[in-house]
């Protein structure tokens, strides 16, 4: 069998040159011609009769810069195809032809054989994906994808075990192909409850001591004495006006006396000597808690946001005129899971703590603006379904203590305590933050085992009239039921029971019990 194939594409033929250009120049006409279409040259009495061409055959693919062989059951005296720039057509044997891929796409090939008989196959020029499957094997062999080649794009359909494992896949299919169409599925559970426990507990604890007072009278015609060491109660004490300063000091009481503040705890006054004390005798303890438990559903690789708390106005000035802005505060929580292999889970979270901070307020045009007191953890962590991580911790103590005297005077036995004053201040903070994902189903209404205020009664006129109750003892208490399928909310006898519910808990038991791991 033998070859051509010049410059001028002319189709492979195996003999009589001039016949195979006639069936060529036919072939040609035939594609481009409608199907089973007649022309009529009544004036010149010429008729062309258009043979119709299959317009589907059987598919042949080739990979773009490869060969296959196509074999015939018959001899082959010509071949054509449609578009000649997607790939070569080499004669081997009269019963064989090598196809080479060229470029991406599509076209017919029409082949005739020695009796006359023509068929059209259809012919696809694509990637080749038998490297791709077996990297894809390599790279996640519990993957249960299948690879499709589309002219130069990849479509990947299947099943694969996580999200890690799909990225994993995409990323070795764009080595092949910068088109890929990602048609795969991830098995398992795709819904995660991320349960988020702060607690903090603030200690605070302060004790002063000072004294001011004066000293004056008949016993002490020539000289008085005073002391207002921190301006506990500063001492207005002098001559009226106009008055011999030469004789005794008056005692001024009334409107004009002196008076009392409120940095006094204790005032001691001896009228006949004019003697009087201020003293500021203090202790102090404070004492915060604050526990918040948000609980969040989300879908894997979606961001979900979550606040229990409420807004506050806060006056802003722009150009001398004032508008009002609301900040949030309360709890709130943001988070983005991952699942990956074998039920792990990686956790982008923001759990945050606010409150408005009165104490450290600001006035502005006459405005009290607060403070924020602010708790807050921005992080990335890993770990399983089921298990917590202290994602965030602090542990702080200050201590502040000032010490003021009068020199001398101060370091007198006893006595000294008139002319000292003395502050001590400590504080002790202790703050941790724990994160618990689950991988989690939807449930049936039947199995939510506790909704806030379903055992609260209403008191009849006995209980609230004369006994003060808000709440009647007689309420139906259902039973509690099992915990099913990581079901929320429930009731914290049921998780943890009833001798460990005022325990510090943390989201899998109460800290430091006997249950908790």
């Amino acid at each position: 069998m033998s070859s051509a194939a010049t410059k001028d594409r002319q189709p492979v033929s195996i003999r009589r040159p001039m016949r195979a250009l006639l069936s060529a120049a036919v072939a040609a006409a035939s594609l481009a011609a409608p199907l089973s279409a007649q022309v009529n040259n009544t004036g010149g009495g010429i008729r062309v009769t258009v043979r119709d061409v299959q317009t589907q055959g059987q598919l042949i693919r080739v990979p773009v810069n490869k060969s296959v062989v196509v074999e015939f059951s018959e001899p082959i005296r010509e071949v054509r195809l449609a578009k000649p720039d997607f790939a070569t057509v080499t004669a081997i044997t009269p019963t064989q032809i090598l196809v080479t891929g060229q470029a991406f796409g599509t076209t017919q090939l029409i082949a005739f054989s020695a009796g006359d008989t023509q068929q059209v196959f259809d012919l696809a020029i694509d990637l080749e994906l038998d490297r791709l499957l077996a990297s894809i094997r390599t790279a996640v062999p519990r993957a249960d994808v299948k690879a499709h080649a589309l002219l130069d794009s990849i479509v990947l359909t299947g099943r694969v075990p996580n999200p890690d494992s799909a990225e994993r896949i995409l990323e070795v299919a764009k080595v092949f192909s910068a088109n890929v169409v990602n048609h795969m599925s991830v098995a398992g559970v795709q819904q995660v409850l991320l349960r988020v426990t702060v607690a903090e507990v603030n200690r605070s604890a302060g004790r002063q001591l000072g004294f001011n007072g004066f000293l004056a009278g008949d016993n002490f015609k020539d000289a008085f004495a005073l002391s207002n060491l921190d301006g506990i109660n500063p001492t207005n004490i002098g001559a009226p006006e106009g008055f011999d300063v030469t004789g005794n000091v008056p005692f001024v009481t009334g409107a004009g006396g002196i008076p009392v503040t409120a940095a006094t705890t204790l005032s001691l006054g001896f009228p006949r000597v004019q003697t009087q004390v201020f003293v500021r005798a203090l202790q102090e303890n404070g004492l915060l808690k604050v526990l918040a438990e948000p609980n969040l559903v989300a879908m894997n690789g979606q961001k979900a946001s979550f606040l229990a708390g409420g807004e506050i106005p806060i006056p802003i000035t722009t150009d001398e005129r004032i508008k009002i802005e609301y900040k949030e505060f309360g709890a709130r929580l943001n988070f983005t899971p991952a699942i990956l292999d074998d039920n792990r889970i990686r956790l982008q979270v923001s759990p945050e703590i606010s409150e408005p901070d009165f104490a450290n307020s600001v006035v502005f045009s006459g405005i009290s603006i607060p403070g924020f007191s602010t708790r807050r953890v921005d992080t990335t962590v890993e770990l399983g379904s089921g298990q917590t991580f202290a994602v965030g911790g602090l542990l702080s103590e200050r201590i502040r203590a000032v010490s003021r005297e009068i020199p001398g005077l101060g370091k007198i036995p006893v006595l000294g305590a008139l002319f000292r004053s003395v502050d001590y201040q400590s504080d002790e903070t202790e703050l941790v933050v724990l994160v618990t994902p689950e991988l989690v189903e939807p449930i049936t209404a039947d199995q939510v085992t506790y909704l806030p205020g379903r055992n609260q009664g209403q008191p009849n006129d006995m209980e609230l009239y004369l006994y003060g109750m808000l709440e009647s003892e007689n309420a139906d208490q259902p039973a509690l039921q099992a915990r099913v399928n990581h079901s929320w909310p429930v009731r914290p006898e049921e998780l943890y029971g009833a001798s460990n519910t005022m325990q510090l808990r943390g989201p899998i038991g109460p800290s430091g019990g006997a249950d908790s791991n």
